[in-house]
């Protein structure tokens, strides 16, 4: 009973949570970010119902997962304000404070709830590519062995600057957690 009334609750809390928004709108971590974000927000309720946590346990799951499911770390204290707002609202609602509970979230900035959406399972996840799958093509070239230029809204063919032989020198000493992203040469 209580994670039904807490769940939509953290749905509200994380749809204005501006990071978890822009990871996953920037596609940050794994394929099928916005379903990932749901699936967190589930995890976020059962833990808060389930367990007896403060701030500071809170705060520590929320960059946990941020960092595990989106490889983002947050520097803006952002992780802690989630979480003391996620443990006043579970208060409020243990203790029936339902009016003060119910004036706090609609003083709540308002935003598209795109948390709160039902997930479903025809609809692909986001992709960005395996580079172990055999269906992707990085050569730049089609099945029929003609090579994928990009064409603009106005017909024209964009192009590079530089000749397509050549790529850019990269730096290899790349941190933990990147991905280098190198042209390949025209054989």
């Amino acid at each position: 009973m209580l994670y039904d009334d807490f769940k939509p609750i953290v749905d509200l809390v994380l749809n204005n949570w501006t990071a978890l928004q822009l990871a996953v709108e920037h596609g940050m971590g794994a394929p099928g970010g916005e379903k990932t974000a749901q699936l967190m927000s589930v995890d976020i309720a059962r833990y808060c119902v389930e367990n007896v946590v403060d701030v500071d346990d809170l705060t520590e799951l929320l960059e946990d997962l941020m960092d595990e499911e989106f490889e983002t770390v947050c520097h803006d204290n952002s992780p802690k304000e989630i979480a003391t707002v996620l443990i006043l609202y579970l208060g409020l609602l243990k203790e029936g404070r339902h009016d003060e509970l119910r004036a706090r979230i609609e003083a709540m900035p308002k935003c598209q709830k795109w948390l709160s959406v039902p997930m479903h399972d025809s609809v692909p996840p986001q992709c960005h590519g395996n580079p172990d799958d055999d269906s992707t093509s990085s050569s730049g070239e089609d099945d029929d062995g003609h090579e994928n230029v990009p064409t603009l809204s106005n017909g024209d063919h964009a192009s590079s600057s530089r000749p397509s032989n050549e790529s850019e020198p990269m730096d290899e000493d790349v941190e933990p957690g990147w991905t280098v992203v190198r042209t390949r040469r025209k054989k």
